[in-house]
């Protein structure tokens, strides 16, 4: 039986994932349909169109008020034991461990894993003063990392720094191509960066956060490999500041102390005019109805995950609580506890072939 190819796209665009990859196999007619870019942005579009923000998160939450407006995907395999440790860009996830690095695409339960070589030495004072106070820095504890798309190549990269601040001299600098597998040399970045704020993929670059007393923000422009550094906007970069990735765009989350309690201010960078990039407050929000005093935390800071359909800002803290916050109203409601959010759910499985597959278990 014939059918017109538009009649069959029309038809594909309506099948589940799993259904797609495998009819990819099947002819040469129907894979050149299914990875052709106006498919493709077709499916995208019908995916954004869809009601609830979808997030994909470590483990099933105890409690879980999401609402209408929300969908969790639960992960659950051998090697997210330190998911706050992971990096996301496209929907694809990059958690380092121990020895490793592992990329998987929760759209499909596929992974990767790469040798990450041996953690370089560290001074004994450094790992006595990181080990009992830093939860959340990658494996080796001067670890920086980044993972994010050359938007030109289309190739994902890691990106790993180690720096050591008692040798000033001693830095090193590598990354790797996901397609490629093998770490190469890259010079290192004029500066190091904060070791508990997670990096993020915008466009094609990694940024990092460098935070007191010299408040930067470095980027690394991933097909040219050049190191910039970044304007802030004036007032930013409070007591502890994160960049994260909003609705594709550059954000930055500033936690800063107002009457002895927790507020955050939520930037967004416009796309560049000219030389100096543009930013805009888009939230501004009082964490007084939850946050606990000043005076019993020792570090605090928030993370935006995702904006629904109707404008309501889903974030979390370093407690790991996910929050929504009512545009509308500023009411704050916990709707998740106990949590690890890793990455806003995107479908992503055009690449899929050039990955040697191993599976882990996907609960969606």
């Amino acid at each position: 039986m014939y059918l017109v190819p538009e009649l069959l796209e029309e038809i594909f665009l309506r099948l589940p994932l799993k259904s797609i990859l495998k009819f990819k196999t099947l002819s040469k007619q129907w894979r050149s349909t299914l990875e052709s870019r106006r498919f493709m942005e077709r499916r995208r579009m019908m995916m954004n169109a869809q009601t609830k923000t979808k997030i994909v998160a470590d483990r099933i939450p105890p409690v879980f008020k999401g609402g209408e407006e929300l969908e969790m995907v639960y992960l659950q395999c051998d090697f997210t034991s330190e998911p706050s440790l992971s990096m996301s860009c496209d929907g694809l996830v990059c958690i380092p461990v121990t020895g490793c690095v592992n990329v998987f695409n929760p759209s499909t339960g596929e992974f990767l894993r790469f040798s990450s070589g041996r953690d370089p030495p560290i001074h004994r004072y450094a790992k006595y003063r990181y080990s009992d106070i830093l939860c959340d820095v990658f494996p080796g504890y001067n670890w920086r990392m980044g993972f994010g798309r050359d938007n030109v190549s289309g190739s994902y990269k890691i990106v790993k720094m180690f720096f050591n601040h008692y040798r000033e001299i001693y830095r090193c600098c590598e990354i790797l191509d996901v397609k490629i597998g093998t770490w190469q040399k890259l010079s290192p970045p004029p500066y190091d960066v904060g070791y508990r704020r997670k990096s993020t993929c915008v466009n094609g670059s990694i940024y990092w956060v460098k935070g007191s007393p010299y408040n930067k923000l470095l980027a690394l422009d991933l097909h040219t490999l050049e190191w910039r550094d970044v304007g802030l906007p004036l007032g930013a970069l409070g007591t502890s500041c994160q960049v994260a990735n909003l609705e594709n765009r550059l954000a930055l989350a500033d936690s800063y102390i107002e009457n002895n309690h927790w507020n955050v201010k939520i930037w967004s960078m416009e796309a560049p005019k000219e030389v100096e990039e543009t930013w805009s407050v888009i939230y501004s929000i009082p964490l007084l109805t939850f946050s606990h005093p000043v005076s019993s935390l020792f570090w605090f800071w928030i993370m935006p995950v995702a904006v629904s359909k109707k404008g309501n800002l889903f974030f979390q803290d370093n407690y790991k609580s996910l929050f929504k916050y009512y545009r509308e109203t500023g009411e704050i409601r916990c709707i998740a506890a106990k949590i690890c959010v890793i990455t806003p759910f995107v479908e992503n499985w055009s690449l899929l072939e050039v990955w040697t597959a191993k599976h882990m278990n996907l609960n969606i």
